[in-house]
């Protein structure tokens, strides 16, 4: 059963397969199927917390097997899934000393970064490491995430603000994303609204007092 072709399978077969593997979840034997998986998972829009778990589990279980890249490539896909916990989950079965060495550390950098808000460190941070352009559709995974910050933190802000925060220097990448927001944003001149009608008015409702 270990041997199954990964590649071989249809969407639906693989995570049906990878499923039953990881009901054996003690069996350090099916480690490089999930490794193999993973890698998957890097390539292609395909995601399944439970088999990165698995794998970090037998890990734990294992540490002779340990693959600090394997981590490093589960970790990234967690950041991916932001505001999800899968990231916190999985660091607490990572020991603090390996989460001080690379890949893992730039990893444990930018997760802070991103939790506590600090957006042009964050892209900076990605723009300095290779590690993050190797991975397909992570600068525009973390760039959603922090549309949907901004989305509730501001209702407006100005063009070269939000270029900054989501490291569109360029005004015509910025407003191509933008156009990908069309149901909420909105181009002022130079500002931009982040939130659509239906959304002030449900804030307006929300903070609404008895007047006396």
């Amino acid at each position: 059963m270990i041997d199954v072709d990964l590649q071989s399978l249809s969407s639906s077969d693989r995570i049906e397969y990878i499923s039953t593997l990881i009901a054996d979840s003690y069996n350090i034997a099916i480690a490089k199927k999930l490794e193999e998986f993973l890698d998957i998972q890097i390539n292609e829009d395909v995601y399944l917390f439970q088999a990165n778990s698995t794998l970090l589990k037998l890990y734990q279980f294992n540490p002779t097997h340990l693959n600090k890249d394997a981590i490093a490539k589960m970790l990234a896909k967690a950041l991916m899934n932001f505001p999800c916990n899968d990231f916190l989950f999985l660091s607490y079965m990572i020991p603090s000393t390996i989460q001080k060495e690379e890949p893992l550390l730039k990893l444990f950098v930018l997760n802070n970064y991103l939790e506590t808000c600090r957006f042009k460190e964050a892209w900076t941070h990605i723009n300095a490491h290779s590690f993050f352009s190797e991975i397909p559709a992570f600068t525009n995974n973390i760039r959603n995430f922090i549309s949907g910050v901004l989305s509730i933190t501001y209702q407006n802000i100005s063009l070269s603000m939000l270029g900054e925060l989501l490291n569109l220097p360029s005004q015509e990448q910025l407003v191509e994303y933008i156009k990908t927001k069309q149901t909420t944003w909105k181009i002022n001149d130079s500002t931009v609204s982040l939130q659509s009608d239906t959304s002030k008015q449900k804030k307006a409702d929300t903070f609404t007092f008895d007047r006396k």
